[in-house]
């Protein structure tokens, strides 16, 4: 079943919400955990294709339409959470992600635990 936009915003919104407080994120230097409804909205996500994620290479690819509907903050949210996801999957801890546009490969934005979010 596939979901529709504005239920994937709510559900993003709730899950991110509930998830951690972002703003210690910078500050920590321990591993950080995804919780359970994250990492299942990721994988629920990649099933339905709206993203993709290569945690080798720090990357995530993003259906361009689920982006856009994103408000900033909401996009600053998903970003540190798939950044958590790669550096927890390639075990280095190292939280950092690049986003593209999963359609014409377009870099739409990047965090960092020390550089914090940027929107291109």
């Amino acid at each position: 079943m596939r979901l529709t936009k504005i239920t994937i915003i709510f559900s993003l919104a709730f899950v991110l919400a509930s998830g951690f407080m972002w703003g210690n994120i910078a500050n920590s230097e321990d591993k950080i955990e995804l919780t359970q409804g994250q990492i299942n909205l990721l994988s629920k996500l990649q099933n339905q294709q709206l993203i993709s994620i290569e945690p080798k290479l720090n990357r995530a690819y993003i259906d361009p339409g689920l982006w856009r509907s994103m408000k900033y903050k909401l996009k600053e949210d998903f970003a540190a959470t798939l950044a958590i996801y790669c550096g927890n999957k390639k075990g280095t801890y190292l939280y950092w992600v690049e986003i593209y546009d999963q359609y014409s490969g377009k870099k739409l934005a990047k965090y960092s635990r020390n550089w914090g979010f940027k929107v291109y």
